[in-house]
């Protein structure tokens, strides 16, 4: 009795953690995500800060879909909305900077993928799905004044390692609230 008791144990601990070994991302999944963030920081944060909106645009699929930061009836919009968007924040702000994982309590990191819990009961690690929070800072053109907005956005990659989806949220009252304080400062 001894020895099949023995034996189960040995079974049970060899399964345990030959299970425990297996169940995080595979070394192409943790390549992809770190991929993603490149094409994040080389294209999004770049193309923001050169104020190039062609960099920007070449890591956005022609058939992204764009929920905006602000409230629009939850209308899904296209790349040339988009476009628009970011044409619209590089004419009027100057500076344009982002300052990955700033903002939050905790901000030791600003890159987020995969799932362990979900309401839906499913886990995933794929690397497809990318939640970025930070700061964005800038200058206003007209009026000179410094804006700081906490930012948060989910994207969603497709395997070419362009945008198919892109989320993003933040306070776009805030900086105008910034602007006019700004200008009552100085009169």
């Amino acid at each position: 009795m001894k020895k099949v008791i023995l034996l189960l144990t040995t079974i049970l601990t060899f399964n345990s953690c030959q299970k425990a070994e297996t169940s995080g991302p595979s070394e192409a999944d943790k390549a992809t995500f770190a991929r993603n963030i490149k094409a994040f920081e080389n294209h999004h944060v770049k193309g923001f800060a050169t104020e190039n909106l062609d960099l920007l645009s070449s890591y956005f699929a022609d058939s992204v879909k764009w929920s905006p930061p602000m409230w629009n009836d939850n209308k899904i919009l296209g790349k040339e909305d988009l476009m628009k968007a970011a044409e619209w924040y590089m004419t009027e702000f100057d500076n344009l900077t982002f300052l990955a994982g700033d903002g939050g309590i905790d901000s030791q990191s600003a890159y987020w993928g995969g799932s362990f819990y979900s309401e839906l009961g499913e886990q995933t690690s794929k690397p497809n799905g990318v939640r970025i929070y930070g700061t964005w800072t800038a200058t206003h053109t007209v009026s000179g004044a410094t804006v700081n907005n906490k930012w948060y956005a989910v994207v969603s990659f497709n395997e070419d390692g362009k945008v198919v989806m892109f989320s993003d949220w933040m306070d776009v009252t805030g900086m105008q609230t910034q602007i006019e304080e700004h200008i009552a400062a100085q009169e």
